[in-house]
């Protein structure tokens, strides 16, 4: 074979060589997702929020205060739902690594805890705006409310208990107004739009609260028996706020 030939056949299979890998390299590699902007992450919000009456969850409840670098954790269920005038009913029944529960229920908020035999109540109807969104702001969450309330920045996507989620950073637009006073991260599942893991920043310099949910159930049948505390028998209510 005459050399120029023998060259063009060279750079020939050396083009076809490159081409093949670009080709295996292209399959193997993932396919790069799509991040959705902010506009888009609040209507998906809005849209979900439209037909959320209520989940079922695990939880993990995190408490942290820098000042004498204490992090406590908490695990259990969750059961919370919103009716149609807008009340919400909302029970946790934490396991470890005390068994106790917390009950709202509207304005009231009730902690049975059973080693003890008592039950705490309270009404909260002074702070409800406060209460519902430290407790209920991730719950039927729509991005409407969100944008009215806060400055809202994308920080981008992330995975959250092996979940694709997007990273939001809240800023309230008034921080004197009562139920917006601390700003809040947010991560929001890009599959259900609904957050799924809550940082909740507190007054005090490096404190905070962190609460994840994971195999969450949208929208299961939920009837009052399911928002009742079973008190033992023996149980002492006791009203902390008289």
């Amino acid at each position: 074979m005459p050399r120029s030939d023998l060259f063009l056949s060279t750079r020939r299979r050396g083009r076809i060589a490159a081409a093949v890998s670009a080709l295996i390299l292209g399959c193997l590699a993932p396919a790069s997702a799509t991040v959705p902007d902010l506009t888009t992450v609040l209507a998906e919000m809005d849209a979900a929020a439209s037909g959320w009456t209520g989940m079922r969850a695990s939880l993990e409840w995190v408490r942290y205060m820098a000042l004498v670098d204490d992090r406590s954790v908490e695990r259990g269920e969750i059961v919370v739902r919103r009716t149609a005038d807008g009340s919400a009913s909302m029970l946790i029944s934490f396991e470890e690594p005390n068994v106790y529960f917390l009950s709202v229920q509207g304005t009231r908020v009730e902690i049975y805890k059973p080693k003890i035999k008592t039950v705490e109540e309270y009404d909260v109807s002074d702070s409800k705006a406060k209460m519902e969104n430290a407790l209920l702001l991730g719950f039927g969450t729509s991005g409407s409310y969100l944008g009215q309330h806060y400055d809202i920045k994308l920080l981008g996507p992330a995975t959250v208990n092996g979940q694709s989620v997007v990273h939001l950073d809240l800023q309230p637009k008034d921080p004197q107004a009562e139920m917006n006073s601390q700003r809040i991260e947010m991560w929001v599942s890009t599959d259900i739009w609904q957050p799924v893991q809550q940082k909740i920043y507190d007054r005090s310099p490096g404190d905070y609260r962190l609460y994840s949910y994971s195999e969450v159930a949208l929208n299961p049948s939920l009837t009052a028996q399911d928002f009742k505390l079973r008190l033992g028998r023996g149980t002492k209510r006791v009203h902390p706020q008289r």
